[in-house]
């Protein structure tokens, strides 16, 4: 797992995007690690949409290249309401291992490996949705039914799971370890199963590829590699004579097809530092109810990344959501920094855990000093400062609710015609320099 810090770096960065079919949400947090080596792409328009989380490990190289390049590679592949063939997919995972193969070669500093947990959408003309969940690896991925949907009084949707997976089907101790299909429980449609270095295929897999799987707690590939799929890690990929799905590690994921799903779908995506301490039946419930409640998408991954940290996750933490909605009005929303108000205490971090915060945040393109809005609290990248430079607002909902406060004491003197000092016409963007 790498080295840990004396405390964790809290920060909680949360991305919204949306279109006419899809509204979609991620958070991200770096917690107790040394270094944040996760990585996400979200894009959609008005009839398809491709998500991915990426998590790195042994270091943030292969993530980082490794998630803009799936969506330039599959991205196009989704056209006229359909999702790629598993041929096409499988062709466009090596093609993205191969690219990053070189590019370590041309950066020997990026040498790393990532797991990979992605989806594919598309919606049809009777307004349904078809998916493919693609897993390379322990990250996990779910697709949920929609709060509209009711126990008991919906259609049965067909799911598609990989060929291997459904040989271990009728081996009891298979399904109750967690390495085959189980029968999911109500809202789930289906979850993703890991690729761990024990997992009945993936250790038959390495022991033909001369690779040993140890009896440790977590079992390691060779003694080191607690994961057996993946991008990257090409050490373990070094048998010439073998296909890309046949090396000690491969980069072919798993596919899960679902056809017919309704509109209001929900689909989970996020690292193992969520589901080494929460269930998929947990997380699907968590935010089946939460959007029931008309909870923000952002909101409720960021909320679930903060329970990751509760119970106790040691790891880097990345949860996005996906809902088959209209999310017409997510088309351009800014990016917010949330738990800025642990960096208030400042007496209480390490100074090498505060050097973190900075570094997260840059990372973000955040300045080094929140400036949060002084109605709601919310910090985003697009902050609008009063000319009087003592209050900042979020949006001009917010502006508008703090004039009638701020009114009585700003000093601003300089305003536009016909509009009151510190009022929502004379804010500005605010440009607030980053501390080093």
């Amino acid at each position: 797992m790498g080295c840990i810090l004396s405390s964790p770096v809290e920060l909680i960065r949360v991305q919204r995007h949306g279109s006419a079919a899809f509204r979609s949400a991620v958070a991200e947090m770096q917690g107790w690690r040394v270094h944040h080596e996760d990585a996400h792409q979200m894009v959609c328009d008005d009839s398809s949409a491709a998500f991915w989380v990426l998590d790195g490990h042994g270091g943030e190289g292969a993530a980082q290249f490794g998630a803009p390049e799936l969506v330039e590679e599959l991205r196009s592949t989704l056209t006229g309401g359909k999702v790629p063939e598993d041929e096409r997919i499988t062709q466009g995972f090596e093609a993205v291992d191969k690219r990053l193969r070189e590019h370590i070669a041309a950066n020997p500093e990026k040498d790393s490996g990532t797991t990979v947990v992605g989806a594919l959408v598309a919606r049809q003309s009777n307004g349904s949705y078809s998916l493919k969940m693609l897993n390379c690896g322990d990250s996990r991925g779910l697709v949920v039914r929609g709060p509209s949907e009711k126990e008991g009084s919906v259609e049965t949707v067909p799911v598609r799971i990989p060929q291997h997976l459904v040989a271990l089907s009728d081996n009891s101790e298979a399904v109750a370890k967690g390495d085959a299909p189980r029968n999911f429980e109500w809202p789930v449609i289906v979850e993703s199963i890991d690729h761990k270095p024990n997992h009945p295929t993936e250790k038959s897999r390495i022991e033909a590829a001369n690779g040993t799987v140890t009896e440790e707690e977590p079992p390691r590939l060779d003694g080191n590699l607690a994961v057996s799929r993946g991008l990257g890690d090409f050490e373990y990929k070094a048998d010439a004579a073998k296909p890309a799905s046949e090396q000690k590690v491969s980069c072919i994921p798993d596919v899960y097809e679902v056809n017919g799903l309704k509109d209001g779908t929900i689909c989970i995506l996020g690292c193992d530092g969520v589901w080494d301490v929460m269930s998929g039946d947990y997380v699907a419930g968590f935010v089946r109810d939460k959007i029931n409640e008309n909870a923000d998408l952002g909101d409720i991954a960021a909320e679930l990344i903060r329970q990751a940290l509760r119970r106790n996750s040691r790891d880097n933490v990345t949860v996005m959501i996906a809902h088959f909605v209209d999310g017409s009005d997510w088309t351009s929303i800014p990016d917010e920094m949330m738990n800025h108000d642990r960096l208030d205490a400042a007496a209480e971090i390490d100074e090498e855990v505060r050097k973190h915060y900075l570094t997260f945040l840059r990372r973000c393109k955040f300045p080094g000093e929140p400036c949060p809005c002084a109605v709601c609290s919310r910090w985003t990248q697009n902050m609008n400062q009063c000319p009087c430079k003592t209050v900042f607002y979020c949006n001009r909902e917010c502006q508008k609710k703090g004039w009638k406060a701020h009114k009585q004491y700003c000093t601003t003197t300089t305003t536009t015609p016909g509009a009151a000092p510190g009022s929502p016409s004379t804010m500005k963007n605010a440009k607030v320099p980053s501390k080093k």
